[in-house]
């Protein structure tokens, strides 16, 4: 298994990208959510990743954080529901969405993504509902770059001496984080986003 991969991002078209990993280039099938937070060309990633082997085809599929992949791999528990249907789903909607409507057992968001009927919606609903912690997936989770981390845990130091907690403060730090920002970019996203 191939817990994630670390290296320079060299191609990036629709949903797929390719990361030079010591001189191998694997390319990986990636969430939107994923392709939104991908720096630019020759820049140092991260990328969570799932390795789907069968007999004729071996597909890595990428992820921007390790809550979002573990969604991922309860997605495909389901019956019915393979790498590239889960994949589209998480493209769909945003995880708190789904996550939302799989514990509220609201099938209507989940059938709205393109291609996913109201029965699978359902079936998924129905298999995981008791298997969903919220929790597991409001974990701060490390960027999908490198280079801001450290800029990252500046911002969250400023804004835990504003009264955020710091679970909160990380979380919503790393949302709003882009390639190349600096603490003062991060926090100063953070408050206008609380200012709205």
């Amino acid at each position: 298994m191939i817990g994630y991969i670390q290296g320079i991002l060299k191609e990036k078209d629709y949903n797929n990208v390719t990361v030079d990993c010591n001189g191998i280039g694997y390319q990986i099938m990636v969430t939107n959510s994923c392709m939104a937070n991908m720096p630019d060309l020759e820049q140092e990633v991260k990328i969570y990743t799932y390795l789907h082997v069968r007999e004729d085809e071996m597909s890595l599929y990428g992820f921007v954080s390790p809550e979002e992949k573990r969604l991922f791999l309860q997605l495909i528990t389901v019956s019915g529901v393979g790498s590239k249907t889960a994949l589209q789903i998480l493209s769909a909607e945003r995880m708190g969405a789904i996550i939302n409507s799989i514990i509220n057992e609201d099938a209507s968001v989940i059938a709205s993504c393109k291609g996913i009927g109201k029965k699978v919606a359902e079936k998924i609903i129905v298999e995981l509902k008791d298997k969903i912690r919220p929790l597991d997936y409001i974990l701060p989770n490390e960027s999908i770059f490198t280079q801001s981390n450290e800029f990252i845990e500046d911002a969250v130091v400023v804004l835990t001496s504003l009264g955020l907690s710091k679970n909160q403060a990380s979380k919503m730090a790393r949302e709003v984080a882009k390639e190349n920002d600096t603490a003062e970019d991060i926090v100063a996203k953070v408050l206008h986003n609380m200012g709205e």
